[in-house]
């Protein structure tokens, strides 16, 4: 027999029994409750549609078949401006500083054939047939066309650091009008990889418009992208001036980006002059910051106030999306110090900022950049925070713990209401044991550089797949008590955890009416075996008088 139940109500009732079971922990634990349900909920995606990962360009089309399957959203590095806009110059690179030899024929702006080579950038890499077989896989690529073009301001002695703002030659900033060969390059890209064709193919484009060496074929419409990221961090004060973005300088170079400033460049520039559809980001913040990103969209919409007069859109609401960055460091600001996710203000901080720009402007909100390290926290900045029962191994990684605050990391942003969260980094940047592993960034990946799988890919994996169609319906974040209730026509999924990293546990009491004779299913995503997979037990409610609550999440899965 099959028993209905108001399984809301049910939670509120586990609660309150849950509670006495944990004031020894929850004494050293100061927060609020955060309770959110239907009129205070800001999460508007199912989970499978918010979990995505920054990756790079990969040549290996069994990679992209493989590892690339934890989600379908790939905000792509490894495609900046630069690698599209003259390789031939360079003469040596040293971090973003790049020699030019200028004495190499390049055409600038706006005869810079050289300046687009969508088969021929970053040692004659082929994006026609990497983003060809992404979509084949079914992913959602996100280009992120970060630093500057390689003929764009210069310096005298030809060293040129590829970060600062990619204006046109002794160009004003603040002016959008004077970011014209970057608008022409984005038009170029958009015109190839979006989904509007060539005029005797039924689109618009115009081939006369279209630049390209005489190695790459003409090609529009291809349909490839998802979206562009015209820029990455723009925003990093701490940077010279001409590699900060103010917020009048991005605006300016926004304006310019979108449309060629209301087309006021011409045919030929900007995103949406290439393709009406195409999705833009708002190059991401380094953090959360909501007082710039207000203020960039203020100055955006006073650049374009004239814009209705000449057919465009003040603010393209429709094809614009929100960003920021955001990493689990220590509340004290005084250095960068990985702690657990519940100890920060990630989540306080996301759901006021979500809040807050939804006011702005109706436009999705994507977290692009979060993650811990597996190395621990002992020697990476952003390392995972580790406990006696955490196994590391002879490199001083744990890919346990990395795992366990992943996923509380993910749930607690998905509770916040990103409509994306893109962990950091689909594959380990650098070998792990390789030299100088124990930097920032060095092994953030869910697989090793050498193609092993971290316990990380299978955990989000499974959850992209397990919960691909459920959504968020309530949340309870009562340090260090946490659980999510989602749901889907079908079922219903608890997910719950606490909040410490001391190898706390506890029980919670079944209320008697959740004690049906439903068979559910008991989720350990701590446990994987290399034949069987994700541990998940099938138990019958009515013979469990409490269910364990451990640091690691774990999901209850019961039929509606």
């Amino acid at each position: 027999m099959r028993v209905r139940f108001n399984l809301n109500r049910i939670l509120f009732l586990v609660f309150v029994l849950l509670s006495p079971c944990l004031s020894i922990i929850q004494s050293c634990v100061n927060y609020e409750p955060v309770v959110l349900k239907k009129e205070t909920l800001l999460q508007r995606k199912e989970f499978g549609e918010f979990i995505a990962v920054n990756s790079v360009r990969e040549n290996r089309k069994n990679w992209i078949e493989d590892q690339y399957q934890v989600s379908r959203f790939h905000r792509l590095f490894g495609m900046d401006s630069y690698i599209f806009t003259g390789e031939e110059i360079v003469t040596n690179i040293k971090g973003p500083f790049f020699k030019l030899d200028p004495s190499i024929p390049h055409d600038e702006y706006p005869n810079d054939k050289v300046g687009f080579n969508p088969s021929r950038g970053a040692g004659k890499f082929n994006f026609d047939k990497f983003l060809t077989q992404m979509k084949a896989n079914g992913l959602e690529s996100i280009p992120v066309l970060a630093r500057n073009l390689l003929y764009n301001n210069v310096p005298d002695d030809s060293v040129i650091n590829v970060w600062q703002i990619p204006y046109d030659n002794n160009g004003d900033p603040e002016e959008p009008l004077d970011y014209k060969a970057y608008a022409s390059f984005l038009y170029q890209f958009a015109a190839r990889y979006g989904k509007n064709g060539l005029i005797d193919q039924g689109g618009t484009i115009d081939p006369r418009l279209l630049k390209l060496t005489d190695d790459n074929e003409l090609k529009a419409g291809l349909d490839l992208i998802h979206a562009i990221e015209p820029g990455n961090e723009m925003d990093r004060e701490w940077f010279s001036e001409r590699e900060y973005a103010s917020p009048k300088v991005l605006a300016a170079f926004l304006s310019a980006a979108i449309d060629g400033h209301m087309g006021l460049m011409g045919p030929g520039h900007g995103i949406l002059s290439a393709d009406p559809t195409m999705k833009i980001l708002l190059p991401s913040p380094t953090e959360i910051k909501e007082g710039y990103v207000i203020d960039v969209l203020k100055y955006l919409k006073q650049l374009r106030v004239d814009a209705p007069i000449r057919g465009y859109e003040i603010f393209p609401e429709n094809n614009f999306i929100l960003t920021a960055h955001t990493y689990p460091f220590d509340e004290s600001k005084q250095a960068e110090r990985s702690t657990t996710v519940e100890n920060t203000s990630i989540f306080k901080k996301s759901y006021n900022y979500i809040k807050r720009l939804r006011r702005e402007c109706d436009c999705p909100i994507y977290l692009t950049e979060t993650g811990y390290d597996k190395v621990t926290g002992e020697h990476s900045p952003i390392g995972v925070p580790v406990n006696d029962n955490d196994f590391i191994d002879s490199l001083d990684v744990s890919a346990v713990a990395h795992a366990k605050h992943i996923l509380r990391l993910m749930f607690t942003t998905y509770a916040a209401g990103f409509d994306k969260t893109f962990l950091f980094t689909l594959k380990d940047p650098i070998p792990v044991g390789g030299k100088n592993y124990r930097t920032k960034f060095a092994t953030t990946g869910l697989t090793r550089k050498n193609g092993i799988k971290d316990l990380a890919w299978y955990d989000v994996k499974f959850l992209s797949e397990r919960l691909n169609d459920h959504h968020l319906t309530w949340a309870f974040l009562n340090q260090p008590i946490n659980f999510l209730l989602m749901e889907n026509p079908e079922e219903y999924v608890l997910v719950y955890w606490l909040g410490t990293n001391s190898n706390a546990r506890s029980d919670f009491k079944l209320p008697q009416a959740l004690k049906s004779e439903q068979q559910s299913e008991l989720i350990d995503l701590s446990n994987r075996s290399e034949d069987q997979g994700i541990d998940i037990k099938c138990i019958n409610l009515s013979e469990h008088s409490a269910l364990s609550i451990t640091e690691f999440p774990q999901l209850l899965i019961i039929p509606k």
